[in-house]
């Protein structure tokens, strides 16, 4: 006995799944995008600042196409990573202690020997907001996969 089947709606399943890497590479830079405002945001916000010089810098970049896309959050300011992760004992110029000093009533000479002596303590912000968001951001590209697999459901 033999079985015949029949194939409806083949033709619109073939254009939705051509489709498809086009909707996954915007979804996934939606989802991207998001995610890296977040952590923006609350890096912005937790950043121990004085003149507001590194909170001003934050930003956050996009690299790549379609599928292959690595996003950045950071201070464009050199001194970030060392405000982020501390630094070991050196020493400074006092050129770029003055400003500090002055606005805290103390001599630049004075926070050089302490830097000298015993480096710089870690004023973690990145990592921090990275981790408080990472939840929200695992559900942003979540989200983000779902639309895609209801865009190849979608008979619209």
């Amino acid at each position: 006995m033999p079985v015949t089947l029949r194939l409806e709606g083949a033709e619109e399943l073939v254009a939705r799944l051509a489709r498809s890497p086009r909707t996954v590479a915007a979804e996934q830079q939606r989802a991207m995008l998001a995610s890296l405002l977040l952590i923006e945001g609350d890096a912005r916000r937790n950043v121990r600042h004085d003149t507001r010089r590194l909170m001003n810098s934050i930003t956050h970049q996009i690299e790549g196409r379609g599928t292959r896309l690595v996003g950045r959050v950071g201070p464009s300011v050199r001194y970030g990573l060392y405000a982020e992760r501390g630094s070991r004992p050196h020493w400074p110029p006092v050129a770029a202690l003055a400003g500090w000093a002055r606005r805290h009533g103390v001599s630049p000479y004075a926070v050089q020997r302490s830097i000298a002596r015993r480096g710089t303590r870690a004023r973690p912000f990145l990592v921090p907001a990275f981790l408080r968001n990472a939840e929200r951001i695992l559900r942003l590209f979540a989200q983000a996969g779902v639309r895609v697999t209801a865009s190849l459901g979608d008979t619209r």
